[in-house]
């Protein structure tokens, strides 16, 4: 959240007249407001640590309580209650489950009033402590970010009654700021909905309260009396919507101005009060909030989605393992790896060495050193699984998170097939270099017999015959000759492929 956001949210609950506690995943208090220590009668030090079911008269009726809300997210319910000088009294709790998006811990939030106080403020002319309520239950509805529309609906619902209204609703511009709609909305049984409604404007013409609200500015129309062009646009606007008294709370996104929460109230008590407007104010910025978490939790997301879409892509393994070597993404690639080995492809979220349980201890050592000394690491080993022996080829790169390693990437590539081939190429060359070397050696051979030849063709008396013995010997030699030159280019053509093959 926002800075602004979170203090006026802790703001709320601080001085919230309900009573808020926090449980931890022990069923041990946490965290608990003025309201409810005032309420139990209890010091914060006496109720930090302290089990949850100290707030129940019965402990039995406690634990079920929680293990309700634990299993199926949400509770309500009129309970006995005891105090800290063990009075009893009866209270109503709201208990809603939290989930931390970082650790994945659930949390108990509860919201507790008093049944007597209750009825006594709802039967007062006031109703500030009900609108306080519904502002303070807002904050336990928006911590899932899967179900922020149906919480700022009934959000939008526990407001519009506390505080008197016929209808509650969000509008939002686009983002030329020429088109207005209804996006979520409460109203009253007689009143006509108009959610999915919307407004189209002229840039150059845009309403007054439209310039306002664009400007930040906090717009409210209660239809008084006056000649001015502004109360006759204002009593005109009132009339149309069918109201008395509107208020328009500006809502923003990233500092921009996206859209208003309007309340709209139809009685002849139309007034806000300062009050209202603060409350009201704060439950806007807790809206804000969450469309935000829930707009940047998108990107993250379509960014994520994007980035899977591309690891797929390579036909290399792909896996990013954090600091305890578990499994946060892998590729299709090693999905696929996995399945050709007979090993399971629901990897993520499990040990590396569980998925690949062939892999030797030197391999955590490696992972741990990357880690320990932040420097990418490439390595290449044979490794056995059953009657398959592989050789693979791993580099691992080190992802880092506020200047330490959290996380490490390694792509890997099966090279066993590449090296078989490579080894087949080495051979079928060493087979290549001893048949020429025995075939220089041949030709050395065939010269010296050659020679022998004509020496003793030389000692015949027969001209003629010793002739036509030195015109095979020299076309033997010219032969020789041919094959030797032969032989010299093979060997360059050898070394060539040896080279770049």
């Amino acid at each position: 959240m926002p800075g602004i956001t979170a203090a006026m949210l802790r703001q709320v609950i601080e001085t919230s007249l309900s009573g808020i506690c926090i449980v931890g995943r022990e069923g041990r208090i946490v965290f608990a407001n003025a309201s409810l220590l005032a309420m139990w009668g209890y010091d914060l030090q006496e109720m930090i640590g302290k089990p949850a079911t100290l707030l129940w008269l019965s402990r039995g009726e406690g634990q079920d309580c929680i293990g309700s809300a634990l299993s199926a997210g949400r509770w309500n319910g009129t309970v006995a209650a005891r105090r800290r000088d063990s009075s009893s009294f009866d209270v109503r709790i709201s208990a809603s489950t939290v989930h931390d998006p970082e650790t994945a811990n659930v949390w108990l939030l509860l919201s507790c009033i008093e049944v007597a106080t209750q009825g006594k403020a709802e039967d007062a002319p006031g109703y500030r402590r009900s609108l306080e309520a519904a502002v303070a239950a807002m904050p336990a509805r928006f911590m899932d970010p899967a179900e922020i529309d149906p919480a700022i609906d009934d959000s939008l619902e526990d407001l519009g009654r506390a505080c008197g209204v016929c209808r509650a609703y969000l509008s939002l511009f686009n983002d030329p700021r020429t088109l207005l709609g209804t996006t979520h909305e409460w109203c009253r049984p007689e009143q006509n909905p108009r959610r999915g409604e919307s407004r189209k404007f002229l840039p150059s013409d845009l309403p007054w309260w439209v310039v306002q609200i664009l400007k930040g500015e906090t717009v409210f129309m209660e239809g008084a009396s006056g000649e001015g062009r502004q109360s006759r646009e204002e009593r005109e606007f009132l009339k149309r919507h069918g109201a008395t008294a509107m208020l328009m709370v500006p809502l923003r996104l990233k500092e921009a101005v996206v859209g208003f929460v309007g309340f709209d109230r139809n009685t002849d008590d139309a007034r806000f009060t300062d009050g209202d407007v603060t409350l009201l104010s704060a439950a806007v910025h807790i809206i804000a909030s969450a469309l935000d978490r829930k707009q940047s939790e998108y990107v993250f997301r379509e960014s994520e989605d994007l980035y899977q879409i591309v690891l797929d892509a390579i036909t290399d393994t792909v896996t990013v393992v954090d600091t305890g070597l578990t499994l946060l993404l892998a590729n299709d690639a090693f999905v696929a790896w996995c399945e050709e080995l007979g090993l399971p492809t629901n990897v993520v979220g499990k040990d590396l060495f569980v998925v690949l349980p062939f892999l030797p201890p030197a391999a955590r050592q490696l992972y741990e050193r990357v880690i320990r000394t932040g420097r990418p690491l490439t390595s290449e080993r044979t490794l056995k699984f059953g009657d398959r022996t592989m050789i693979l080829r791993e580099m691992r790169i080190p992802i880092f998170e506020h200047g330490e390693v959290a996380r490490v990437v390694t792509v890997g590539r099966d090279i066993t097939a590449q090296r078989e081939v490579e080894d087949l190429k080495s051979k079928a060359y060493a087979q290549i270099e001893r048949n020429m070397e025995q075939f220089a050696l041949l030709a050395d051979h065939i010269r010296n017999p050659l020679q022998a030849i004509m020496g003793r063709a030389e000692l015949f008396d027969d001209a003629e015959a010793t002739e036509k013995i030195r015109q095979q010997v020299q076309r033997i030699n010219v032969i020789i000759n041919q094959l030797d030159e032969r032989w010299a280019e093979s060997r360059k053509l050898s070394m060539f492929w040896r080279k770049y093959s």
